[in-house]
This record gives structure tokens, C-alpha cells and sequence, in this order.
């Protein structure tokens, strides 16, 4: 499985996303898991996206989002399923709203110790990282910070139990970072399948 984290310092935890702009920055979220998942007339199978939310005003929020096809999402309303989750989550303590998204409130470092206890290596994106071409990549899990970053003091206590790992020189947003993992994942043959999606979206005159 291929499995993305990504940090976000100011999303909202209410699901009060009136607007994506001015709700924590939410839009940048909402790019990263398009790219996570979606490819031309497809969803890609074995993605698990981990969306740690840390904004106001009940942080923290884990909305974890899993392949499967029967998803009721579309690229064009991601923020409604995202604000539905945390809006059930917060007020009936539903954690499974909708097949594949799953919501929980848990430790940032317990949920690493998770995939450590797992096997899992843990990759935080980082501009002081090794190239990634120079090292080998296994058992993946990424750790990906919003346009703020991992906070100082939270790379400090992990520094020991991650792999900091470079993309090279030039600062990406979010998004394009998954954009490029995913490519060079697909070039390791590492979980390339597919869901074929083209039916959906037939085009009739």
C-alpha cells in the first residue's frame, strides 16, 4: 500500500468549511488527495491517505481516506465529504461515514508509532533530505507538511525514527510532491493497479 501523510497545521477539525480558501487552507488538502488518487478515467488502488488536521477548534483530527471504488466522491466535491466525516465524527462519534473514510482523534506520534510497529518505513519530505534516487525506498510512508511545514518541534522528537528524503532543490507545493511520489513509485512497479473509472464519466453529444 502506498501510504501518504500529510500535516496540516491550520485546517479546521469543526468541518465548517464555508468557504475552501478561508478554512485553514483546506484547498491545498483537497489538491494533494486529487493527485493521491485520481488518474485519467481511474482511481488508484492500494492509497491510503492519512489527513492529520491540527487547526481549531477540536484538534487533533485524523481523516483517513482508503481505495475504494465505492467512495461517493468526486474530485469536484471532496470538501463536502471531508466537512460531512468531521461534522459525524464530532457528533455522534461515527468513524467509518462513508465506505472508505474513516475519522478518529489520535497522537501524531502514536499514529507513526502505528506504522513503525507495522514495519513500515517512515520518509518525511525534507529540503536538508537524502535525493531520493540515492537511497532505496521500502515499505513506504510519507510524511508530507502543508505550506507551513512539520512544526520545529515535532521534526525534533521524530528526527530519530524518520528518513529525511529530498525531492532535489526546488520547493513543491504539496501536491506536486504527490504527483512526483506517485510517478516514481509507479517506476518502481510499486502497487500500480488501477480501478478502471471511464464509465463514469461517458461523454454523449
Amino acid at each position: 500500500m502506498r501510504i501518504f501523510i500529510f500535516y496540516s497545521n491550520t485546517i479546521r477539525t469543526d468541518g465548517n468549511f464555508k468557504n475552501i480558501y478561508y478554512s485553514g487552507r483546506l484547498d491545498i488538502a483537497i489538491n494533494s488527495i486529487i493527485h493521491a488518487f485520481f488518474v485519467s478515467n481511474g482511481l488508484r488502488k492500494n492509497i491510503r491517505f492519512d489527513l492529520y488536521l491540527n487547526g481549531k477548534p477540536v484538534p487533533p483530527r485524523l481523516i483517513r481516506i482508503e481505495s475504494d471504488i465505492n467512495t461517493p466522491w468526486s474530485k469536484k466535491d471532496i470538501s463536502t465529504l471531508l466537512s460531512i466525516s468531521l461534522k459525524k465524527y464530532n457528533k455522534k462519534n461515527i468513524k467509518n461515514p462513508f465506505p472508505g473514510i474513516y475519522v478518529d482523534k489520535i497522537d501524531f506520534f502514536d499514529l507513526l508509532d502505528e506504522y513503525k510497529n507495522n514495519g513500515k518505513n517512515i520518509y518525511l519530505l525534507d529540503k536538508d533530505g537524502e535525493f531520493i534516487e540515492n537511497i532505496k525506498i521500502e515499505n513506504p510512508v510519507f510524511i508530507i507538511g502543508d505550506f507551513l511545514g512539520i512544526p520545529k518541534d515535532i521534526k525534533k522528537k521524530i528526527d530519530s525514527d524518520v528518513i529525511k528524503i529530498s525531492l532535489g532543490d526546488i520547493n513543491y507545493f504539496s501536491s506536486q510532491v504527490i504527483v512526483i511520489l506517485n510517478y516514481y513509485l509507479d517506476k518502481m512497479n510499486f502497487e500500480r493497479d488501477i480501478y478502471d473509472t471511464s464509465y463514469k464519466f461517458i461523454y454523449r453529444e
